[in-house]
């Protein structure tokens, strides 16, 4: 089996108290490069374990598919732009295990969410946001986050992996930046 150096590349998490230097790994005789950000299953993972990144990436997906559900479907009926808007613009990819971020960008994926439903039904932005969600009988963006959150947890809490089961119910997961993510979301709007 062979290896490419131009492929793969060295990813080192930070921590609070970096006073280690980086150590030069070796590949096939060549050092390898190391990289700030990866992306793994689609997720994007940077070296402080900021989710920052990955949550702008959903804000510019979440505008370009509702860009495109407004410019194909302009003409559409209203029971159809709904569907497509809780087709196309309500999943939002990985945002369960999101703890650690701004507020200015989740705020900003917001803003994007509000802002497509709006341009989709052709109100202006100064419409109130949630007067449209709760007429058209659709969730808002906070409800949104809460049913993905309680998904995750009610599916890994129906898991019957010893691993999984033994650390939901140490103490470990009261600790977690996760748990304490999720208790965000679902509390805190």
């Amino acid at each position: 089996m062979w290896y490419s150096v131009l492929i793969n590349k060295c990813f080192i998490i930070n921590s609070t108290h970096d006073l280690i230097g980086h150590p030069l790994f070796h590949l096939s005789g060549a050092s390898l490069p190391f990289t700030d950000c990866y992306k793994y299953l689609g997720q994007l993972i940077n070296s402080s374990l900021s989710d920052d990144a990955d949550i702008m990436k959903q804000t510019r997906s979440l505008y370009a598919r509702s860009n495109m559900i407004i410019r194909k479907f302009a003409s559409a009926s209203l029971s159809t732009k709904i569907m497509l808007f809780n087709a196309y613009c309500t999943p939002i990819y990985g945002c369960p295990l999101w703890c650690s971020m701004y507020q200015y960008s989740y705020r900003k994926l917001n803003v994007a969410y509000n802002d497509a439903f709006r341009h989709l039904l052709h109100q202006p932005r100064w419409c109130s946001a949630l007067q449209l969600f709760v007429a058209n009988n659709v969730s808002s963006f906070a409800a949104n986050i809460r049913k993905l959150v309680y998904s995750l947890w009610r599916s890994l809490n129906a898991l019957d992996n010893v691993l999984i089961n033994t650390s939901l119910r140490s103490d470990l997961l009261a600790r977690s930046p996760v748990l304490d993510g999720g208790a965000t979301f679902c509390f805190n709007f």
